[in-house]
């Protein structure tokens, strides 16, 4: 806790260095935004799906707090500096259970975001953003913040170009090294969005994502996003992964109406020496939005896979190379499951055999305050293991939303996983349900 201490009075520091030139001189104000975020999080069978066991349940409470100072310098000229930190309560450098095993949950604060923005540089429609900062786009499917758990940021540049019927992202980063394992503050990292930054890896992340209004109503996106990687993260040699795809859907808010969303991306380059990538990864959904007075509600269908190795002997990586999605709540609301070619880590994991995810789905909003919504999970491998088996399991979500005011916001959610013998091994080995059960408070300001 001295740390979080630490790191807030730096950023008030920070804060009430800039404010005084901005009361004098009204051109140049500052204003303050943060965050904190508390949630309680119990985990149960995720290792052993044995109840009798008792040795993987347990519970945990992260927290995540930030504390950011925005400055407008300019009429075209801002900045932005926000530190973090996002750890688990109960003491600094102690061992957590946290449902399948002990961790470290680690107490440092750090620097998450701080960077320039400059618009019309050039061109009147052209932005630039430089320095340490997140990336988001589309649904979040190849880049998000990881906002639920520790959040996730890039060291670089990002310019975008506002047309008249879309934009242009074109970013030149490098992956932030040394940012919080989400692990540090959450239940389960996705695999590849950790490895990629730790200590002593070098990691170039280059591309360009375009976003286009098109005819009834539609947003088409489409992207190429290249990754490079130097250092030991997992791989001896060369790696050099090309993601191409693109994205169609149209969303319906505040009346009856089809919604739907699909996207589509493959993968080529060396995912090792003398290894080709040739991963692929689709998500959907459809669904129908119906309004009755104050309250919306949603039914829906969800498609979520990705590709497998089916012959690991072979000189291709067929599984798909995960990037720098956001994957809370996108394969259940356990996460559990994550859209690559290793698609989970319980019991140990499954290997290199890719998803196969659908779903059927409810939200509904009550009013301005209430939000519920129901889910039901069949999860499968897109490549059988060596004893032919492919379900993971069935899972069912029941989560809730208490929108108390503009910056607080209240959730909840109890995510149930019945096993099959894709993740147990089948022959009478212990199959009991997995349970994840959280309490989540956020306040912004």
């Amino acid at each position: 806790m001295k740390k979080l201490l630490f790191v807030m009075v730096l950023a008030l520091g920070v804060v009430a260095l800039m404010t005084p030139p901005a009361m004098a001189q009204e051109e140049k104000p500052f204003t303050l935004h943060g965050e904190a975020r508390f949630r309680g999080d119990y985990n149960a069978n995720t290792s052993d799906f044995n109840d009798d066991s008792g040795v993987d349940d347990g519970s945990f409470w992260p927290y995540r707090i930030r504390i950011a100072a925005e400055g407008h310098f300019s009429k075209n000229v801002t900045a932005w500096i926000e530190f973090q930190n996002a750890s688990v309560f109960g003491g600094d450098f102690s061992p957590v259970k946290n449902g399948h095993g002990e961790v470290d949950e680690g107490g440092n604060a750090q620097l998450y975001q701080g960077n320039i923005t400059i618009d019309g540089l050039w061109n009147k429609n052209f932005s630039l953003r430089m320095g340490r900062q997140e990336i988001v786009a589309g649904t979040e499917l190849l880049l998000g913040d990881l906002d639920f758990y520790a959040g996730q940021s890039f060291d670089g540049f990002t310019g975008s170009f506002k047309l008249k019927k879309g934009t242009v992202m074109l970013l030149a980063t490098r992956i932030s090294e040394g940012q919080y394992d989400p692990l540090f503050a959450s239940f389960l990292p996705a695999p590849g969005a950790v490895g990629f930054g730790g200590s002593g890896v070098t990691s170039n992340f280059y591309g360009a994502y375009t976003t286009w209004n098109i005819p009834m109503n539609s947003t088409l996106d489409a992207y190429l996003l290249n990754l490079k990687a130097h250092g030991n993260f997992g791989i001896a040699g060369e790696f050099d992964v090309m993601t191409i795809g693109a994205r169609w859907s149209k969303d319906v808010v505040g009346k009856n109406g089809l919604f739907w969303n699909i996207e589509h991306a493959m993968q080529s380059g060396d995912a090792d020496t003398d290894i080709d990538a040739k991963g692929s990864v689709t998500e959907g959904w459809i669904g129908w939005n119906f309004k009755s007075g104050k309250n919306n509600h949603r039914v829906y269908a969800k498609l979520e896979a990705a590709s497998g190795d089916d012959d690991p002997a072979n000189t291709d990586e067929d599984g798909f190379i995960p990037l720098f999605g956001d994957f809370h709540n996108r394969v259940g609301h356990g996460d559990w499951f994550f859209l690559s070619g290793n698609p989970t880590s319980l019991a140990g994991g499954v290997g290199d055999l890719g998803l196969a995810a659908v779903a059927l789905g409810w939200t509904g909003r009550f009013g301005d305050k209430h939000e519920l919504g129901a889910e039901l999970w069949q999860v499968a491998t897109s490549e059988d293991n060596v004893a032919g088996e492919d379900s993971l399991g069935s899972e069912i979500d029941v989560f809730y939303n208490y929108i108390y005011s503009k910056n607080l916001v209240f959730s909840g959610s109890l995510s149930q996983l019945s096993p099959d013998d894709g993740l147990t091994g089948g022959a009478g080995a212990p199959d009991d349900s997995v349970t994840r059960l959280y309490g989540n408070a956020r306040f912004r300001f």
